[in-house]
């Protein structure tokens, strides 16, 4: 599901522009979805994003990439594409604004009204899809991904400041890129004027949460749940839904059933341990939606260097595939099953809010609203957490939960370096947020991660209804304590949602927990892991510590430690910096060759000299 806008001003014909439009043209399985004047785009790869060309009085000068729906419509229950007609008519940021509060979906949208500004180019809030953004003399690019040969950045290099920080923070990979010569495009923001460097904030959590007036009821949550999915089912001719066990998947597969369009196939993954094998939990959210539930039995994963490829091309590390069967398994039962699209549960976890007991008990104690007596909730978390009151309490006034930035995989060892820098920007400007509310806000830095590219949505569009933006909203607006308030959590949800669900999953309070899956795999990998990563690029730029890694790569080490995360995370950072710096010499290389003249070393963003640079052989 990729894509690539072109655009340049208006003048003397632009040879290059043309010249990249007739590489892209050439490229094999591109195809070019709009054609005007200065303005092409183009999609690749499997289940191309819709493309819509924005026409005004002067013709096209706009596009909107994905599915946009109709804000009003959806919240009436009868959801609808957008009209995006006569947009393009409008002031640009007029019209931004006007998507970010009147729309919703997974978009990307660039207008050119007048062309004799440069673009303005527009991400959704949730960031469903990339963009990003470079110049090659006159011509502007927007892109999912970066395209090679004549498309790339000339002075494309290594930020290597911003690597060690993703390789410490992995939510960190969803913010600024470590590439230098590109620049991706926050969610919600836009970029306007000279050369596109100006950057306008529309939307962010914190905003949506600071703003929040009257708190929606469970009528509301399930009203908009209902009609979120509904809209996301729209010109989808067979769904694959996959079924965890779990609750939020349960609800997605339930809510699919209770609009009338049960999912056509639906997928279970278990293992050989009973604290992750929910068969049981999935087959009867599969029979209350009535869809057929196959079960795949997973045994632990073997990494290679081929594996990790996949994650390794894009322009972010590819986090999303960290678990690389589980990615194959996934692309091949859509295509076993004939589906076009996969509907997941995934952000249900943080919207509706299994998150920190303390950043609770802190918010309980800050006077955030609850519902009924403060010590009575009290009490309901330190049952649920088998703790004393006073434990908590202690915790919540003392440790000033909510602050950090609690990873999908968190890189919780010491051999990987620390590396000071900014934060995403949703967890900036934090002042009168709710310790709670924090830490549900960087739950959702964290499931950015999947939207990121993956094989599974090379095959089908991928339908993550819980991390839709009136999902998200309307959950920001609720406080944490009604959340997640007694003895179970999630119980806002599970009110919400009791006749979605079979009664094993509406009652249920234990977890499946996976960790001994991937400390299983992280060992049966240790023959590759251990000269991947002590005879790597990462090692070699003193980004982790080399004795302690190999200390953490000793198998008695894994009985004892939980370091896989890290261990997974570092993989995969040294299999895309070993890809990158490649490519880049490669170009380099080429560029030389053209031009008749020796290559120099270019200067990162963060002023030191580019790895990628190197005159030395590029390593596989």
């Amino acid at each position: 599901m990729g894509y690539l806008i072109l655009t340049c001003p208006p003048g003397e014909p632009s040879r290059l522009f043309h010249r990249l439009v007739e590489d892209a043209r050439g490229r094999r399985g591109w195809r070019q979805a709009v054609e005007a004047y200065n303005l092409a785009a183009f999609t690749f790869g499997g289940a191309p994003p819709t493309v819509t060309p924005l026409r005004g009085r002067q013709g096209v000068g706009g596009v909107v990439i994905g599915d946009v729906f109709d804000r009003a419509a959806t919240e009436a229950g009868t959801p609808r594409r957008a009209n995006l007609a006569d947009l393009i008519d409008q002031d640009p940021i007029d019209v931004c604004q006007r998507l970010v509060s009147g729309t919703w979906g997974a978009y990307v949208a660039l207008l050119v009204a007048d062309r004799r500004q440069p673009p303005v180019v527009l991400r959704d809030p949730l960031g469903g899809i990339d963009a990003l953004t470079w110049r090659l003399d006159e011509v502007t690019l927007v892109a999912s991904d970066l395209p090679d040969g004549a498309f790339q950045p000339r002075d494309l290099a290594i930020a290597p400041s911003r690597l060690a920080g993703i390789l410490a923070d992995t939510p960190r990979a969803a913010g600024p890129l470590p590439l230098v010569g590109v620049e991706a495009i926050a969610p919600g923001t836009c970029r306007h004027g000279p050369g596109g460097r100006e950057v306008l904030t529309l939307w962010t959590p914190a905003q949506v949460a600071r703003q929040a007036k009257a708190i929606p009821t469970t009528d509301d949550l399930r009203r908009t749940v209902e009609a979120c999915v509904a809209a996301l089912t729209q010109d989808r001719k067979r769904i694959l839904c996959e079924i965890s066990g779990g609750l939020d998947s349960a609800i997605v597969a339930g809510t699919l059933a209770q609009i009338g369009r049960p999912p056509d196939a639906a997928i279970n993954f278990y293992r050989d341990r009973a604290e992750s094998d929910e068969r049981v939990y999935a087959q009867a959210a599969a029979d209350l939606a009535g869809t057929p539930l196959e079960v795949v039995r997973r045994a632990p994963f073997v990494l290679t260097q081929a594996k990790l490829a996949n994650g390794a091309a894009t322009a972010r590390p590819g986090f999303n595939g960290i678990d690389p069967d589980y990615d194959r398994l996934l692309a091949q039962a859509l295509k076993t099953a004939k589906a076009d699209a996969l509907f997941t549960g995934h952000g249900g976890d943080v919207v509706f809010y299994q998150l920190g007991a303390a950043q609770i008990a802190a918010d309980l104690l800050a006077g955030v609203p609850c519902a009924g007596s403060r010590l009575a909730r009290l009490g309901d978390i330190a049952r649920r957490t088998r703790r004393s009151v006073w434990s908590l309490a202690w915790e919540a006034l003392h440790r000033r939960p909510g602050q950090g930035s609690p990873a999908l995989i968190r890189p919780a060892t010491g051999f990987i370096r620390r590396a000071p820098g900014a934060p995403h920007p949703w967890l900036t400007n934090l002042g009168g947020i709710a310790p709670a509310k924090r830490l549900q806000i960087a739950g959702l830095v964290n499931n950015q991660s999947v939207f990121a590219a993956s094989r599974r949505g090379q095959v089908a569009r991928l339908a993550h209804p819980l991390l839709t933006q009136p999902v998200v909203e309307l959950c920001l607006a609720i406080p944490a304590p009604i959340l997640s308030a007694g003895e179970g959590d999630r119980s806002f949800a599970r009110a919400a949602f009791a006749d979605h669900l079979p009664p094993s999953i509406l009652h249920r309070r234990s977890k499946g927990d996976v960790t001994v899956f991937f400390g299983r795999s992280v060992a049966a990998s240790l023959s590759f892991l251990r000269p991947f990563l002590l005879e790597g690029r990462l090692a070699a730029l003193g980004l982790i510590d080399r004795s302690r890694l190999e200390a953490a790569l000793a198998p008695e080490a894994l009985v004892w430690r939980d370091d896989y995360g890290a261990i997974l995370t570092a993989a995969q950072v040294e299999a895309w910096l070993r890809h990158w710096e490649g490519r880049i010499a490669a170009g380099a290389a080429e560029a030389t060759s053209d031009a008749g003249e020796g290559g120099k070393a270019t200067a990162s963003a963060d002023g030191s000299p580019s790895v990628a640079r190197r005159k030395a052989k590029a390593r596989p």
